[in-house]
């Protein structure tokens, strides 16, 4: 049976003050369970739907972690989500070994705010093949409920760092740093160096000034009709596409 003590565990990790406290976090929904017990990260325990009998079989397959069943109204206590009725984990966050910078392009996100918008980077990084992704220290967090829902799973498979964005680029003065902005190259005709950093910016705002004036070469996504802008999300997911097709032409 769930403890009071690990009641108040699971509450206290819907806030990132808990998250760094207790370094754990929260994984919802089915898909998100599925793929973390393929992941390597350690697992503390589930609280399942009572329900749910053969994804409680599927984790025991593949995990020693303790599980607890409850029923839906208590499962939906416990989660962050509107509309929970599969479950949760507790998870502990992962300490990555001292990073280095392993492809020739790198994923860089400067001042991303809104949760959703870094789950589906994380989730388009994933789907590309982007190993890592460079944060700078005002995104939001990488392990809040919102971002790890989002990204469907592909939180276990991206190794990410918080820099100072303009110390960081210096350690890596070889890489190239490609800013996306409003006034660059047509990405259609731009071609990609050897290796660098693609820089994407804020919801709102785009890349801050002091980080603009750090960049080697700027690249913007032509419009071909009247919208005002390109949510982040999307942007990234057109930047890497074209950065793919010239990697395998």
């Amino acid at each position: 049976m769930l403890t009071n003590k690990q009641i108040k565990l699971i509450n206290s990790l819907h806030s990132k003050k808990g998250r760094k406290e207790n370094d754990l976090f929260l994984v919802e929904g089915e898909k998100s369970l599925l793929e973390l017990i393929k992941s390597d990260f350690e697992l503390v325990f589930f609280v399942l739907c009572e329900n749910k009998p053969e994804l409680a079989n599927q984790i025991t397959q593949v995990s020693k972690a303790p599980i607890y069943l409850l029923d839906v109204e208590n499962i939906q206590k416990l989660s962050t989500l509107v509309n929970n009725q599969i479950g949760l984990a507790v998870v502990k966050q992962k300490k990555f070994p001292p990073f280095l910078i392993q492809d020739r392009f790198t994923i860089v996100l400067d001042g991303i705010r809104d949760p959703g918008n870094l789950g589906t980077i994380i989730r388009i990084c994933d789907w590309y093949g982007f190993k890592q992704l460079v944060l700078s220290e005002d995104c939001t967090e990488f392990y809040n409920p919102k971002v790890i829902i989002s990204t469907m799973g592909s939180f276990s498979r991206i190794e990410f760092i918080y820099v100072d964005l303009p110390t960081f680029f210096k350690t890596y003065s070889e890489y190239k740093k490609i800013g996306a902005v409003l006034n660059g190259e047509n990405i259609h005709n731009y071609q990609f160096p050897e290796k660098g950093f693609i820089i994407l910016g804020n919801e709102s705002n785009g890349i801050r000034e002091e980080i603009v004036e750090l960049l080697d070469e700027r690249i913007t996504i032509p419009a071909f009709g009247e919208a005002e802008s390109l949510n982040v999300g999307i942007s990234t997911a057109v930047i890497a596409d074209n950065l793919k097709r010239f990697i395998l032409s």
